[in-house]
């Protein structure tokens, strides 16, 4: 599930920015989607910090999480030691906002965050975005100006070396920002029809009719199944990631 073209139209007017700088900031985020399907039901992605066995004094990227399922069954293991401390130490929705914010953003608790992330509806998930950009001028300033360098910096602290500006640069240019603006990115399933549907075919080595039908589908759980992926069918962040996609 994704952000529609009026949700990004909504915050980018809250922001006085463009749609395409809050589309690109998402794709990067988490491929612009802001709930998964895990179970039978709609949760919103996560990434816990990595770390040993749930507890650690230090970072270890090798440690994190693969799949949608494992991030989630991660973030359990981490609400049995410390409830609050695990919901801080995790990054939620399509903006992957960290937990440990919730005070800069006007929330009575991390609890109450952590609500506006999982629904029922996807507008706490955006209009928390907005009071997060909002709470820090620079921030603010980077995203209306399409200042990538200055938001990489402000939004993940720095570190990159200009690779997380240079993800969003490039995926603005690589979508259609024209007098429509450039298409949301979304979730693959079946039923969907289109260029991103085709080229999904291609990475499967399926033919590319560009309509994800019963074949496609069937196509896309064998490669999850073989990968270590969650075999839903359903092609979002990991999948992609995967196949190359992203």
């Amino acid at each position: 599930m994704a952000f529609d073209e009026r949700d990004y139209e909504r915050g980018a007017a809250a922001l006085g920015t463009k749609p395409a700088h809050l589309m690109a900031v998402s794709a990067v985020e988490s491929s612009g989607e802001n709930f998964w399907t895990l179970g039978g039901r709609e949760v919103p992605p996560i990434r816990p910090e990595a770390h040993p066995d749930i507890s650690s004094r230090s970072w270890n990227p090798e440690l994190a999480a693969r799949t949608r399922a494992e991030a989630w069954s991660q973030y359990e293991r981490m609400k049995r030691l410390d409830q609050r401390a695990a919901a801080e130490a995790t990054s939620w929705g399509p903006f992957q906002i960290m937990g440990f914010h919730w005070r800069a953003m006007g929330f009575p608790s991390v609890e109450a965050f952590v609500d506006a992330m999982d629904g029922p509806d996807d507008d706490g998930q955006m209009d928390t975005f907005v009071a997060f950009v909002k709470r820090d001028p620079n921030l603010l300033r980077a995203i209306r100006r399409g200042d990538w360098d200055a938001w990489e910096t402000r939004y993940n602290g720095g570190g990159y070396g200009g690779a997380y500006a240079r993800k969003i640069r490039d995926w603005l240019d690589s979508h259609d920002v024209g007098a429509d603006g450039p298409r949301p990115p979304r979730t693959l399933k079946i039923g969907d029809e289109g260029e991103d549907v085709a080229a999904l075919q291609r990475a499967l080595g399926i033919t590319d009719d560009g309509v994800f039908g019963p074949q496609t589908r069937a196509a896309v759980v064998a490669y999850q199944e073989a990968n270590g992926l969650a075999a839903d069918g359903v092609v979002g962040r990991f999948t992609k990631e995967s196949l190359g996609l992203t």
